[in-house]
């Protein structure tokens, strides 16, 4: 994640040392700990409501889909005789009234 050398990483640790001093270091390393924790915890809370929100939309989606298919499907009788369409009426024609 973070591109940290070994040397790198002591010197970081070695001014945390300097700033915080001895007594305050455990105690530092458990706070971050636990924010760590917590952060993950929170990723993993929104990944799983995410899988499920997308289930819960899925299966909807699914079932229409596959009525769809179903209606929508054209069937063909090869024995049916063709259809005559019916030409739609005319409306009747206005007269304008001209003065």
């Amino acid at each position: 994640m973070f591109d940290v050398g070994g040397g790198e990483l002591l010197l970081i640790l070695l001014v945390v040392l300097l700033l915080f001093g001895p007594k305050k270091l455990p105690e530092l390393a458990r706070a971050v700990g636990k924010g760590m924790r917590h952060v993950r915890k929170a990723q993993e809370d929104l990944t799983q409501q995410i899988r499920d929100i997308s289930a819960d939309v899925a299966e909807p989606l699914k079932s229409v889909s596959t009525d769809l298919k179903e209606n929508l499907t054209i069937r063909i009788d090869p024995d049916a005789t063709p259809r005559q369409h019916k030409q739609p009426d005319k409306p009747p024609e206005q007269k304008d009234d001209v003065a």
